[in-house]
């Protein structure tokens, strides 16, 4: 608006507030503004509504804009942060649940290992992911798929070897440490 508007702008808010059966009393005079800074939103409205002067209506504009753009700004910059958070999130989230389907990996070679699988890294790839009964499933396997699984050793006697020093005297330790040292 230019200046011209607001003094008939004024003009003619006075002039109805005062058809209306209204005085000027309950209109804050302007040294009176600065000290009424704790004012709610809906306070700030009505005496916006009840009009006072046209030059303390755009202060009380110019301050209104001025705060709505520290808002949208500092609504800006939480957005940006959320969605770099959503990001990071989301590559945390891919790689953990590729680290599970590691650790699941692992878990199934060690179990085929421990069964006497061959080649445990093929068969791994054959097993369901929601496979549930791990055991069961690679006995199952196993009786079906025999040639992939080492027939388990049976020891037959023992592998105990006395010890020739066992019943010898302190002196013919030592000397039989001696001539194994000097290789005789």
């Amino acid at each position: 608006m230019s200046g011209t508007q607001d003094t008939n702008l004024s003009a003619n808010n006075s002039q109805e507030n005062l058809q209306a059966g209204q005085s000027g009393i309950d209109q804050t005079p302007p040294n009176q503004e600065e000290k009424e800074e704790n004012l709610t939103p809906s306070q700030k409205m009505d005496r916006l509504i009840r009009g006072t002067t046209a030059g303390g209506m755009k202060k009380e504009i110019e301050k209104l804009r001025k705060e709505a753009a520290k808002y949208r700004f500092v609504s800006r910059t939480e957005a940006l942060q959320k969605a770099e958070i959503q990001k990071k999130a989301a590559e945390i989230q891919k790689e953990l649940d590729e680290l599970k389907e590691t650790n699941r990996n692992l878990k199934i070679v060690r179990a085929l290992d421990k069964a006497g699988c061959i080649k445990s890294e093929l068969v791994s790839k054959d097993i369901p992911k929601d496979c549930e009964d791990l055991e069961g499933f690679i006995e199952k396997y196993k009786e079906e798929n025999q040639f992939l699984f080492s027939a388990p050793r049976k020891n037959i006697g023992s592998t105990f070897k006395t010890s020739g020093t066992k019943n010898l005297t302190a002196a013919q330790k030592m000397d039989a440490y001696i001539r194994a040292a000097l290789g005789r």
